[in-house]
């Protein structure tokens, strides 16, 4: 969250800020504690939403919330994912509270492979979305996996058979993750 006049959520803190200008693509500002000096610019895909002093409030992402966000992440996976490995093989997304799972499932909607649990309110990085032939593109999003309970710094890879839908997820991805910090 981004407060005019007042404080910007910068992943996680706050910082007291007074908005100059927000433009398409940055929010330029400065420093509550120092109105004469520099004037810095943040991208504005770094944020979820501006509050303004006023109480007006002005949502940058493009989801609702954590939830609806969510939503988009597994229905669009479960459409459009594919087994990196056994291309015939259709991926399940799940989320259990805010950590996302990926399964691999047969042709009878039975999970083959138990996919570890990834957390997507710490994500490092994301990645650009590498296309391949026959529209066939992969997510890349370095965060952490929980493999027996246990955090470690991994990188989630998604197959994914639409460049669009993988374009989708990954904005999806990025709003939930500005949200959940």
């Amino acid at each position: 969250m981004f407060r005019s006049g007042q404080n910007i959520d910068e992943k996680g803190r706050q910082v007291d800020a007074k908005i100059v200008e927000v433009s398409p693509v940055a929010i330029i500002y400065k420093q509550s504690d120092n109105l004469e000096g520099p004037i810095h610019s943040i991208d504005k895909s770094e944020f979820y939403r501006i509050t303004y002093n006023n109480g007006k409030t002005e949502v940058l992402g493009k989801y609702s919330g954590t939830e609806e966000a969510k939503k988009i992440i597994v229905s669009t996976i479960n459409e459009f994912g594919i087994d990196r490995n056994i291309g015939w093989q259709k991926l399940q997304a799940e989320f259990k509270e805010d950590l996302l799972r990926i399964n691999s499932i047969n042709k009878k909607g039975s999970a083959v492979e138990e996919g570890d649990f990834w957390d997507l309110g710490k994500v490092i990085e994301f990645h650009k979305i590498s296309f391949r032939n026959n529209n066939t593109c992969y997510l890349n999003i370095v965060t952490f996996r929980f493999r027996n309970s246990k955090p470690e710094l991994d990188k989630l890879v998604i197959k994914m058979t639409d460049y669009q839908a993988a374009e989708n997820v990954l904005n999806a991805m990025k709003d939930l993750q500005i949200m959940l910090k």
